[in-house]
Parts: structure tokens; sequence; C-alpha cells
């Protein structure tokens, strides 16, 4: 018969009795209490209402929340001078009510910002000083606005350049304003809310060059007396190459220049093909190979998920003195951008919920590691 299949061991349930089953099994946020966070990504839907399964996890599961979307420049202030905060005001009021901490993401990024911040209307850049000054009273509003309540933000994110000997992304960012604009950044959030832990926020920072030029980057930015406290490692894995070794050597590096560490948007791709990493202009042309689980994932390869994720856990457990955060990019598997991401339109099964919210095997290895240390 070949492999066998989850699906034929799981009866299809609504999403509303997947959302009892999870409940009935001891929160993931408490077997974690006392060691670090445990976060999830928060959508659109979830905040408009729309996805009650995805509501009811995170209430239960997890403990901090971070928006996907919904605080990231063009949804704040698509048009200059025009905020619109009515759905981050619901990331922070259903984080309040779950006993959760919000999370802001992200502040300054070259991606999702409104080109007005750094190019005139004719598409020339800005003076040094009007793209200054656009950074600056975006980031002291929107940080003011939560003020005491957004206790962590991403200020910069994914700065750094994949490749060559430059540290920085040619972003319009530094086009406009220079290298300094990430430090400027950061003094402008700090400004804002003396109190909030204040993140550089990265993906495939784990190892190799990326890591180099990231430890170069911070220990510039601190020996200037720039207020960063923490940097995150986003952590999009693939199942056949996870960066265990790698990761865990880049959390004692940073963790050594007197930062906090959080893992801040943690999956485990099951597919073969796909990019390690999230460099959202990375496309791949579908193949017959490239979505071989559309009717269930093989149950050697749901283990082999487990086994990773509860080694990935246990390494950040030893870790746990300079680990603040672990947060899953997604609520269940079918809220997850792996889904779309080389590949758009694949069945993906990356996080530690099934579609219908239910916990998989991933989800005890995970909770086991925690149960096992004091």
């Amino acid at each position: 018969m070949g492999a066998a299949f989850l699906t034929l061991f799981t009866p299809a349930i609504s999403a509303q009795e997947g959302a009892t089953l999870a409940r009935a099994t001891m929160p993931l946020e408490d077997s974690y209490r006392g060691k670090f966070l445990i976060g999830t990504a928060i959508s659109n839907r979830v905040l408009q209402g729309r996805d009650s399964l995805s509501e009811s996890l995170a209430r239960v599961h997890f403990n901090a929340f971070t928006p996907e979307n919904t605080m990231k420049p063009d949804a704040i202030e698509r048009v200059k001078g025009q905020f619109t905060f009515a759905t981050a005001d619901a990331l922070v009021e259903l984080a309040e009510e779950s006993g959760a901490t919000p999370i802001g993401h992200t502040l300054v990024w070259h991606s999702q910002t409104p080109a007005w911040f750094t190019h005139d209307a004719g598409g020339k850049l800005l003076s040094r000083q009007e793209a200054l000054q656009n950074m600056r009273d975006y980031i002291t509003t929107a940080v003011g606005r939560y003020k005491g309540r957004i206790k962590q933000w991403d200020v910069v994110n994914e700065a750094v350049s994949d490749s060559g000997e430059a540290i920085l992304r040619d972003s319009p960012w530094r086009q406009a304003i220079g290298d300094d604009y990430i430090a400027e950044a950061f003094r402008a959030a700090h400004k804002a809310d003396p109190d909030a832990l204040l993140i550089y926020n990265d993906y495939s920072n784990e190892s190799g060059p990326k890591r180099d030029k990231t430890l170069r980057l911070l220990k510039s930015l601190l020996d200037q007396g720039v207020p960063i406290n923490a940097v995150g490692m986003q952590c999009h894995w693939l199942l056949r190459s996870p960066l265990l070794k790698e990761t865990d050597e880049a959390i004692t590096m940073y963790a050594a220049l007197g930062l906090k560490v959080m893992i801040t948007e943690f999956d485990i791709s099951v597919l073969a093909s796909g990019n390690m990493g999230a460099d959202i202009a990375a496309t791949e042309a579908p193949t017959p190979t490239s979505n071989p689980y559309t009717t269930g994932l093989p149950e050697d390869v749901s283990q082999k998920l487990a086994d990773c994720y509860g080694q990935a856990f246990a390494m950040f457990l030893r870790h746990r003195n300079d680990v603040g955060r672990v947060t899953l990019w997604g609520v269940h598997d079918g809220t997850s951008w792996r889904n779309d991401f080389t590949v758009r339109g694949r069945t993906d099964y990356p996080l530690l919920f099934d579609r219908q919210g239910q916990p998989k095997a991933a989800f005890f290895a995970a909770q086991k590691v925690a149960q096992n240390i004091q």
C-alpha cells in the first residue's frame, strides 16, 4: 500500500471539535512557564473575527502574540499623515484579554513600506533629513500609541545583506538616510518608550556569512551606545537541513554581546524543495515533486518533524537564560505562509497544530522536553 498517511488515522473533524481537543491538552505556554514566552503569529483574519479556530488555539496555548501584517507601515500609514490603528488595537486588546504579551512587528523594513517614506511623488529619493523625519515621526506615533502596553518591538527588520561583502542591504532606507538609519530607528523607538525591549530581527542569521555580518552590525551599534536590547532569529528551517548546531552556536555568540535572543518566526517546512530563510522576493517554479503531500503527511515524515521540534526546543531550553521568547510563525498548518513559499498553493505541515487544530506529534515532542527540565 505504500507509506501510511496520517489522514488515514485521523477522521475529519470540525474546527470547533479541533479547538475542543486542543483545549483538553495541557497548554504549551504552561509547559514553558518560567522558562521563556511561547508565541504565535496572529493574522488579520483572527483580528477581524473570521478565524475562531486560530483565535481559540492562540488564547489557550500561546502567551506572546505577534501580528503577521497589521503593524507593518503599509497597514498603519499607507498615506502620509493618515494613521489606521483599528486592527493593531485589536491585536493588543486580544493579547491583553488573553494574558499574552503583544509584540510590535515591525517598524522599519524594506518591504510593505509605502514609497512616500523615502521617495517623492516622482520617484526621486528624498533628502536625508526628509526621510529621517518621516521615519522618526512614524516610530514616535506607532510606539508612542502603545507605550507601556507593547513591551517588545521589532524595530528594524531584515537589514543585513544576503550576499557580497556589504553588511547592509541597499534598501530605500539606506539609500535615503545612510548607514546610520538603523541606529536612528532604535534611538527614536527608545525615546518613544524607554521601557520597551527593542529588537533587531532577521532571517538566516543562524550561520555563515550572514551571521558574521549580523554580529559585526550589532557590535557596532552597541559600541555606539545605540539602545538595542535583543536580536531576533527568525529560524525558518527546512526539515531536510535543520540548523540545530548552527543556531546553538549563534545564540551563544549573540548572548556574548549582552543581548537577549528571541526566536521570532519559527517553523520547519517538510517539503523537499524550497529555500532556507524568508526572502519574500524568492520564487520557485512549480514541479511535479514540489507538492508531494496533498492528501496527508506520511507517518515517517511526521515523526521526523516531531524529532526535529523536540531537538530544537531542547536546544532553546539549554539557552533559557538567554532566550526570552520562541514564537511559531502561524497558529496551525492551514495558516502558515509556507503553503505559498516558495511555490504558491503547496500543502505544507510546518507547525505544531494540524489544519483542524489538533496537536501534532511535534506539539507533544515540544511539550515533553519542557516537562523533563525543571
